[in-house]
């Protein structure tokens, strides 16, 4: 009697410690779902929200473009000013020149546009010079873009007059920002003129692509 008794007592043991070995497999096996499933919820959340941050530059680009080493600044009196556009203060509305060392600066409510030579020098972003009208001939036709905000003009570098306009939708269509782009992969536009709106605040540029 007392072996059977030990017996069933040595049963019950093992079945509580397997039920108990049980639940805590089972109770593991919740946790490491659950944790899965939060991970998971958590990538697609940060997926989503990396999607939702990452911006669509499909139709806004950054263009290059290069300003002939020397302008004429045509003013609304009649006098004009020469030399090399070396920067535009979007804040103060005003226009840097410089010739022979010497620097001006010139309020835009005065200008009426800016007209750049078709003999002076030019540099691609690539550091190439180009003699507009001499030796290097346009390789596209005149366009025009207008109403641009004056500070999404910037001069970058004033001695090659290299500068930077942002283009966008409804300045121009998404086609014609395809085209754009399309044309810039090989070729240089080269401003031939500005003109200004001091009351609006915007510029339209005329380029040539070269």
């Amino acid at each position: 009697m007392r072996n059977l008794n030990i017996r069933q007592n040595t049963v019950k043991a093992m079945k509580a410690f397997f039920q108990e070995w049980v639940v805590a497999i089972l109770v593991m096996a919740a946790a490491i779902a659950g944790n899965i499933e939060a991970v998971i919820s958590q990538d697609v959340k940060t997926g989503n929200s990396l999607l939702a941050q990452t911006p669509v530059n499909a139709d806004e680009l950054e263009l290059a473009v290069a300003l002939p080493e020397l302008a004429e600044v045509m003013l609304k009196g009649g006098e004009s000013s020469s030399g090399r556009v070396i920067g535009i203060d979007a804040q103060g509305q005003a226009l840097s020149i410089q010739r022979s060392g010497k620097t001006a600066t010139i309020p835009l409510s005065k200008i009426q546009k800016v007209v750049f030579k078709n003999g002076a020098l030019v540099y691609r972003s690539n550091g190439r010079q180009i003699i507009r009208g001499e030796r290097d001939r346009p390789t596209g036709k005149l366009v025009t873009w207008s109403g641009i905000p004056l500070n999404t003009f910037t001069v970058k570098n004033p001695t090659q007059g290299q500068a930077v306009v942002k283009l966008k939708p409804p300045i121009v269509s998404t086609e014609q920002l395809q085209g754009i782009r399309s044309v810039a992969t090989d070729r240089q536009y080269v401003v031939d003129e500005i003109q200004f709106d001091s009351q609006q605040r915007t510029i339209a540029i005329l380029a040539t692509p070269y």
